[in-house]
């Protein structure tokens, strides 16, 4: 969740857009980043290496689990998460035995005995776990039933509790949660900015700086509504100062304490990750003023990419937004008619329960005349680090920073985002 100062008219507005990034650097550094990131993409289409059979150690990890059957671990953590697929869960990690993957891939994986109990029923231990055997297909039907009768009650497939923290960070980038599943966002940031701008003070032309900061809450609902498609709301509420000074004199202030607007969509995944092809996203939002006094109406679409590159997951997004500009007297309210974001990261996977994430971010802006003022065309860059770690069962927390890289001005946000997901 993320929020970021932009500059119009005689002052600063701020802006809380939940479903966007902070925006960024030159050009050239955009482009850079995104030439390296299509370079990493394409060199490690699933064409590294693999051990021998003979090789693989008998007890798996996640990542190395998910290569040896050439899944993305994301989805084959989803698929363990939803007892799909034979696998324990030790701790905050997974660990697969490669005989039971083996079975599973032959369609026994029901038939998977689990290692012999310990008093106390503790969890196994990654050597208990390499006694685990499949059925195998050579196995009789009077074998097989001999087997299933002997499992113990507690059977491979546990689900974990949690999602993973890298996996919460990207629940902006692709569809998390399944349906009925509902997440909410709380998030407090406080942000700084500044710019000079030509004024008119008494008949004549004077280099003004304009100062601004505020507070800024978010609240952010998203649902399950069927696989692969979930829809989301969100609203804030702001209070801010502005100041207008010239030679260190203050000629003008400002301060607004309001609603902000409400914003709603539906994110929907139209083609899933697989070793050579990321997960293709398809986002549909729209903005409803909270007062249509102060702010116009806006429809939006994007395409996002998401893939895995253990232990590091690469996205990238380009959003264009139509807003349905009025001509406001006060012109810091208005807006430009078109804009183009583009938004590129990752999330490095310390463990499941911490994840560090960089968000490069441009936009766009085209020029939109009105009666009072025109907005001229417009390129803004920022930079955003945030840290995703797990507090408590359901629940995250995410500190972030943000800085903007160019512009006439400058401007900076910290700030905290607290996910919650319930889950049916």
């Amino acid at each position: 969740m993320n929020i970021y100062p932009t500059c119009r008219g005689s002052a600063v507005t701020l802006l809380a857009n939940p479903e966007a990034t902070p925006h960024c650097s030159g050009r050239a550094l955009l482009l850079g980043i995104l030439i390296t990131w299509a370079t990493t993409v394409a060199a490690t289409d699933g064409h590294q290496p693999e051990p021998a059979p003979e090789h693989w150690p008998e007890v798996l990890t996640l990542d190395q689990a998910a290569r040896y059957l050439q899944l993305d671990p994301a989805s084959l953590g989803l698929l363990a998460l939803e007892d799909g697929i034979p696998a324990r869960r030790v701790g905050n990690d997974w660990r697969f035995s490669r005989q039971a993957l083996q079975a599973w891939l032959a369609g026994d994986w029901h038939l998977i005995a689990s290692a012999e109990r310990f008093d106390g029923e503790p969890p196994l231990t990654t050597t208990a776990l390499a006694s685990v055997r499949g059925a195998g297909t050579g196995r009789t039907a009077e074998d097989a039933g001999e087997l299933a009768s002997e499992r113990s009650p507690e059977h491979i497939g546990e689900a974990p509790q949690e999602r993973s923290a890298g996996d919460i960070f990207l629940r902006g980038q692709r569809v998390l949660l399944r349906p009925g599943d509902v997440t909410l966002d709380f998030g407090s940031f406080y942000s700084q900015s500044s710019a000079q701008q030509l004024v008119q003070i008494d008949d004549g032309i004077a280099l003004a700086d304009l100062e601004s900061e505020g507070l800024t809450g978010l609240l952010l609902a998203r649902y399950g509504l069927f696989e692969e498609t979930e829809i989301f709301l969100s609203t804030s509420w702001s209070d801010q100062d502005t100041k207008l000074r010239v030679a260190d004199q203050t000629i003008a202030s400002d301060n607004r304490s309001e609603l902000g607007d409400f914003r709603l969509g539906l994110r929907r995944t139209l083609l899933t990750e697989t070793v050579g092809r990321p997960d293709i996203i398809l986002t549909l939002n729209g903005r409803i003023p909270s007062d249509s006094d102060h702010s116009s109406y806006a429809l939006g679409a994007g395409l996002g990419v998401v893939k895995s590159i253990d232990p590091v997951v690469l996205f990238a997004n380009l959003h264009y937004r139509h807003t349905y500009s009025d001509d406001f007297e006060d012109i810091t309210r208005l807006e430009p008619e078109n804009r183009l974001d583009l938004n590129l990261g990752y999330a490095f996977a310390i463990n499941d329960t911490l994840s560090l994430n960089t968000t490069l971010s441009g936009l766009f802006i085209d020029e939109t005349r009105f009666d009072n003022a025109t907005l001229l065309s417009d390129e803004l860059f920022s930079l955003q680090f945030s840290m995703t770690s797990w507090l408590a069962e359901g629940l995250y927390i995410e500190p972030a920073v943000g800085f903007r890289l160019n512009g006439p001005g400058k401007g900076f946000f910290i700030g905290m985002t607290l996910p919650y997901t319930f889950e049916p």
